[in-house]
Parts: structure tokens; sequence; C-alpha cells
């Protein structure tokens, strides 16, 4: 199942679709225009510079950075640049711009998404990572880690709210004969920057996404990785079942990236669109938008009252305990 070589780049969708069943990715460029390029771009450093000044930076990617815990929780300070967080990552970007939201129902997302998960799919989470110089490998992982694995009848297994990111022996030399899990996830890396193993373009493994299979997060040095080069505008979609992860930056330039992670509407999301977005923009989001974040009822999923209603509104009417008329 794991591939030494990746796709070519291509702008032709059956290729690109055919890229994706095969290496688990496919590479689009120009995906964004030159002017789409510095208006996100523009807006993104603009953004990472205000939430810097007022405090709510948010860093990882430190060699030396230790994840720190409060009271039985993790403390968020523990991802800041004084306790060596480097990369800056910034989160809800729909809120942020309409640059961002534009790529939520961006041409290309509705084709190459919706060939890995269909019709149907929702925003799991719309971020930003400006990974700068210093910043570590991430290391391999996949966005499907708390997928259960399939399992014989009667056979023990690992509860799924007791899954692990860190993964257990089972998930890392399945038994294929049991068949895999099919994708639930699908990723979007829209480069705003040129991407180069020196930058720490993002770490993938060929052919993964078919191996049934999580990597080993202790030892990932026999691994084929590799780190495409890309142009600023290029679009690399990804299966969410693929080994992934940021690279090291070793080089002296930031590499600005965002990352559209989808899911299928039976899933839980990873950024609560439907809580946090921005109540203001709402009378001006299209129909497409609306979906994509959450609001859509799926099968009757996703509903207030009726399972028959086609959106649910963003301050929804809530019917309270009632009684009849007259007691």
């Amino acid at each position: 199942m794991i591939l030494e070589n990746g796709p070519s780049h291509t702008k032709d969708l059956y290729q690109a679709k055919k890229d994706l069943d095969k290496y688990g990715y496919c590479l689009i460029p120009e995906a964004l225009s030159d002017e789409e390029i510095k208006s996100a771009k523009d807006r993104l450093i603009e953004q990472a510079e205000a939430e810097e000044r007022l405090g709510l930076s948010f860093r990882d990617g430190g060699e030396k950075q230790e994840v720190k815990f409060k009271d039985g929780k993790i403390d968020k300070d523990s991802f800041s640049e004084a306790n060596g967080g480097i990369n800056q990552r910034l989160w809800m970007l729909v809120n942020k711009g309409s640059c961002f939201r534009d790529m939520v129902i961006h041409p290309l997302v509705d084709e190459l998404v919706g060939h890995i998960l269909g019709q149907d799919f929702i925003l799991s989470t719309h971020s930003a990572n400006i990974a700068k110089p210093g910043g570590v490998r991430m290391g391999l992982h996949t966005d499907q880690w708390w997928m259960p694995q399939p399992v014989k009848a009667g056979e023990n297994y690992i509860r799924p709210s007791e899954i692990s990111r860190k993964a257990d022996s089972n998930f890392i030399n399945p038994d294929l004969s049991l068949g895999i899990s099919p994708p639930v996830v699908a990723n979007c890396m829209w480069m705003l920057s040129d991407f180069s193993p020196t930058n720490g373009s993002t770490e993938v493994v060929a052919g993964s996404h078919l191996s049934g299979a999580h990597p080993d997060q202790d030892d990932q040095s026999s691994y084929p990785i590799l780190q495409p080069t890309a142009e600023a505008g290029t679009l690399m979609v990804f299966d969410g079942r693929l080994w992934h992860g940021t690279g090291a930056n070793t080089g002296n330039t930031d590499r600005l990236g965002v990352l559209t992670t989808f899911c299928s509407p039976q899933f839980r999301q990873q950024e609560n669109q439907t809580l946090g977005m921005d109540r203001d923009l709402w009378e001006g989001c299209p129909e497409k938008l609306k979906e994509r974040l959450g609001f859509k009822v799926w099968n009757a999923y996703g509903r207030i009252e009726s399972s028959m209603d086609h959106l649910i509104d963003i301050e929804p009417e809530r019917i309270k305990e009632l009684k009849p008329t007259g007691e």
C-alpha cells in the first residue's frame, strides 16, 4: 500500500481524483489567483499580528515546548511563545475574513472533497498555520485517529471514547482481513507561500490511506516520507486517513498555509461552527456556506425541532415547557 513516490501537479480534475484514490492526495497548481493569494496572505498576517498583540496567540511546534497541566486540565499557557512555542496557529477562520469563507465553498472543494466524502459534507475546522523558522516536525498522524478499527464478531475492542491519539498496537498493525475504514474526513491545504522541505512543507506518506494502519508515534524512521514542493496558490487535497504532519522549518522564512478540514455530516466537528460563527455574518452568508458550516439538517441530524427543516436558524426558536390553555 505504501508508495515511494507521490503524484505530479495537475489541473486535470479527472487525474486529480485518480491521484486521490491512488496516493491519498493531489496537488492543484494556481488554485488561487495572485489577487486571492495576496488578499488571504495580507488578511492572515494582519489577524496574526493583532492576536499576538492582544495575547490571543496560540503557539506550538517548539523543540523545548512542554504541555503543562493545571487542576487536571491542559494549561492554555503551554501554547505560548514564552513557553517555547514557535509556529502560530489561528482558529475559526470563518469569522476572520471573507477570503477564508470563500475557500469553504470553492468549486475545487465541491469536486475534490466531494469525490472523497460525497455530495454532503460539513466544515470541521478552518485554521491557519504560520510555520516559523525553528519549528520542529509535528510527526505523522491521521485525522481519523478516533475511528474504531474493524473487529471480529464478539471480539473485545477499544471503546470508542477511549481511543487515544497515541495509536494502540491494533491500529499500527491491524488485521487487514477485516477490511479497512472508509474516509470520513478530507483536508484542503491552501498554500499562501511557496512550500518546500526547507520551510516545513507538509509531510505525507503516499498510499498510506489504503494501509488500514496508523503511523507509529514512537518510531517513524522507516517510513518513506515525502514533502511536496509547490508554489503559492497551490491547493493540496488529501484523504483524512493519509499519514501526514507539519514538517520542520529549517529555513529562514515563514511558511503560510490555511488548512480546511471537512467531515461527513454524521460526525462531530472539531470547531463548533454553529455556535462559534459570528452572528453578524449570518445575513450575508450564502446558503451553501450555511450548509457547509453544519446548519443543514441531514437525515434528521442537526435539527432543533422538526426533522423536515432544511436549515436551522442561527438563533432558533425554542419550544419550552408548555401547558394547554386553561390549565
